[in-house]
């Protein structure tokens, strides 16, 4: 007997009936019962009837599941696909970035700025981010996004750059079938607030097609060096880590002193004026798993550093870029300023610096 959608069946061997909601082959229909449950039954073991065995419960849910069938598909309008140019030498390297773009493309430095999380890949990424919120990570975005494509995740106003500026991110790479598995990235993600505040910052940028400040999250190319199963700091590498920031201590030898290049000349903009960032990324290479305490004590002891270095060459003046986070960096770096000698400090230039930058200068150099 041939069945169409949306006839009205009964149970050759059983009692009860339904209305057939799909046909997979000429052998096996799909009914929908009472309950509301489709279930698959073979085409000889049902009789089309008349509505006297049909109740109004099997047709509201036949109903409901052609209402639903004819629904259009949800689509994520947020998800575009990326501009790529493989001849292009100028495109950026494989990888996970995220990266703001300027709603006004001919003045960056006015309106509001939409941030794209960009997967610049061959792989599906999976991924999680959370952003600083006073000390505390709070999760703020999860899901997948497709290979070479992006996905707008909002739109930030101006004040709302900072917390952005230590977010961390969690991320999990797929491809089906036989392919090269990468090792999960999980990690703070840094970058200077400053440079939102500089027109130069808004390169045009091939995948968009558009201006964007581009902040990278993952390279392919480093993940691939990586073990699949990557260990954590060991209390020996962040010893060795404190170490190369301490000053060594003095030798009780007494070979004469050897002269080398100032570790402040790096940081140096000018003759006598020094620019330090003090956030953690700039400091070490990996920081996933060290503590906060011990981060912040890295920090510290490294703006200690300068600060003495600075008093000793005699520089006119060190701006340090602490950032906004919880404030307690700068909590920090104020009681010890405060207690220091022939000095004077105040907030950095807004324009500049944004709220996370105190200038220190040193009057007695001058």
């Amino acid at each position: 007997m041939d069945f169409k959608v949306g006839d009205k069946v009964s149970f050759l061997n059983d009692k009860g009936g339904g209305i057939v909601t799909k046909i997979t082959s000429d052998n096996i229909v799909h009914v929908t019962i009472e309950d509301g449950f489709e279930i698959p039954v073979m085409a000889k073991e049902l009789l089309k009837t008349g509505t006297a065995e049909m109740s109004d419960d099997i047709t509201r849910a036949h109903q409901n599941i052609i209402a639903k069938k004819n629904e259009p598909e949800y689509e994520v309008e947020d998800i575009l696909p990326l501009y790529i140019s493989h001849n292009n030498p100028d495109q950026r390297p494989e990888g996970l970035y995220f990266c703001f773009v300027p709603e006004i493309q001919d003045n960056p430095l006015s309106g509001s700025l939409e941030i794209h999380l960009i997967n610049h890949t061959r792989y599906t990424s999976v991924f999680s981010f959370f952003l600083n919120h006073s000390g505390d990570y709070h999760g703020t975005e999860y899901g997948y996004l497709d290979a070479q494509s992006r996905l707008q995740l909002g739109t930030i106003g101006r004040s709302e750059i900072e917390k952005w500026a230590n977010a961390l991110w969690q991320n999990v790479f797929f491809q089906e079938d036989k392919c090269r598995p990468l090792p999960p990235f999980s990690g703070l993600v840094n970058f200077r607030p400053i440079k939102l505040y500089k027109e130069e910052s808004f390169q045009f940028e091939s995948l968009l097609r558009k201006k964007a400040f581009f902040v990278e999250v993952a390279l392919i190319s480093d993940l691939n060096k990586k073990p699949l199963l990557d260990e954590k700091i060991s209390k020996e590498t962040l010893k060795t880590l404190e170490e190369k920031i301490r000053p060594a201590a003095s030798s009780t030898t007494s070979k004469p002193p050897q002269s080398k290049e100032s570790f402040l000349e790096k940081h140096k903009i000018d003759d006598r004026i020094a620019e330090v960032d003090l956030h953690i990324g700039e400091l070490v290479d990996n920081f996933t798993n060290m503590e906060n305490s011990d981060m912040l004590n890295m920090q510290l002891d490294y703006f200690r550093k300068c600060l003495h270095q600075a008093e000793k060459e005699k520089l006119s003046k060190v701006i340090f870029i602490h950032g906004v986070g919880n404030g307690k960096l700068k909590t920090e770096i104020n009681k010890a300023l405060q207690s220091a000698q022939g000095i004077d400090y105040y907030d950095a230039p807004y324009a500049r610096y944004g709220m996370g930058a105190t200038e220190v200068n040193f009057y007695r150099n001058k």
